[in-house]
């Protein structure tokens, strides 16, 4: 477990969390004036300041980075608040910097937003390299909670096809994806998602929620063979066994 979930685990007041989270709507910036009075009074700060999840700028302005912000917001929900203002508290580029925080935690080396062309443009929200093996991951704010489950299985299969064209074209881009002397990488597709489902599997592809990503990355080796996954120049899609 991480430290800033360690400490988020012993709060127990989602109510507090939702307000730390409103009060700094699209902003990376905590103005203590915005808070409640009992929040401002609060050991909340000083223990999220702790764990480098807050840094105070001045008596009156906190740093409050997207990817805290998430963890944050993951508690919140685990305590019971209502979704909708948790996910409208956050940016879709708070969500990323969340996935990256977390992925370079696991010593992963990290691409964000890998653009790469071929019949046509794609990207990859986050593309994330532990030889042999990268990570292909599409970043979704929803989940199946807000009735998406049909989207999500969608994004799972459109994630597998930019994984795979990635895959076919590997050579072009290895040297612009850091890994130009591996052999025979493994490309996989993967979700991950803000709300908090266990995680599932859509042909294979892993849907995983932002609350169980760490869980995942410490026991990935277990599950490497249940996985899809694509091998430069196979031409479809594989599995470890």
């Amino acid at each position: 477990m991480l430290n800033g979930e360690r400490v988020l685990a012993s709060f127990q007041n989602g109510n507090n969390l939702r307000q730390l989270l409103t009060a700094t709507s699209g902003e990376t910036i905590l103005e203590t004036r915005h808070l409640p009075e009992a929040l401002r009074e609060s050991t909340i700060l000083q223990a999220l300041e702790s764990v480098n999840m807050l840094r105070r700028d001045s008596e009156s302005q906190w740093s409050f980075p997207g990817y805290a912000k998430v963890q944050v917001a993951i508690r919140a929900l685990q305590l019971g608040e209502p979704q909708r203002p948790i996910l409208n508290a956050l940016t879709w580029q708070e969500f990323e910097e969340f996935v990256v925080n977390v992925l370079t935690y696991h010593e992963y080396q990290v691409l964000h937003r890998f653009r790469f062309s071929t019949h046509r443009r794609f990207e990859i929200d986050i593309i994330a390299g532990h030889k042999p093996k990268l990570l292909c991951i599409d970043c979704k704010q929803f989940g199946v909670r807000l009735g998406k489950a049909s989207a999500l299985r969608s994004a799972s299969e459109e994630q597998l096809v930019r994984t795979q064209t990635l895959a076919d074209n590997f050579a072009r881009f290895q040297t612009d994806l850091g890994c130009l002397d591996w052999q025979q990488p493994l490309l996989i597709p993967m979700l991950v998602t803000m709300l908090q489902e266990d995680i599932q599997f859509h042909e294979r592809i892993p849907i995983v929620s932002a609350a169980h990503l760490n869980a995942f990355l410490l026991e990935f080796e277990k599950q490497l063979d249940s996985l899809c996954f694509v091998r430069p120049g196979s031409g479809r899609q594989q599995r470890l066994v």
